[in-house]
């Protein structure tokens, strides 16, 4: 199996952990903390879309860049990247594997049509490859 040839569809992850836009970063980072994971998702005003998503770099970047005892005043939405890098569910995981190193993330949303399915990260793609070479 080519593992490039599989789709966003085939690899992602649909247990989906999100935070609101109005959420303090305290509880963005208990939320990543807690489910041990680098990102999340966050939903859109309006339906079936996604409005952004918030990474463990895009946080560790403001308190380097900011004062950090002025965390505790930051929003989700003073932090996120929005609108987030995405890919359709049928990509070819190569074009999203291209698309993420262009764009420099580690994992993008991944949608059908305009609806919010998933989420494919490098993580996802790096063990889709090892169970090949397990085989």
């Amino acid at each position: 199996m080519n593992v490039t040839q599989l789709t966003a569809g085939q690899l992602m992850s649909t247990e989906l952990i999100t935070v609101a836009h109005g959420a303090p970063i305290k509880d963005a980072v208990l939320l990543l903390a807690q489910h041990r994971i680098h990102c999340l998702l966050v939903p859109p005003l309006e339906p079936n879309a996604c409005a952004g998503i918030i990474t463990i770099k895009d946080i560790v970047q403001v308190l380097c860049d900011g004062d950090p005892h002025h965390i505790d005043q930051l929003l989700v939405v003073d932090v996120m990247s929005a609108p987030s890098v995405s890919v359709q569910k049928d990509f070819l995981i190569d074009d999203c594997i291209k698309l993420m190193r262009v764009s420099g993330v580690r994992s993008v949303p991944v949608l059908e049509g305009t609806k919010l399915v998933g989420l494919l990260s490098y993580t996802d793609v790096l063990k889709a490859l090892a169970r090949n070479y397990a085989e």
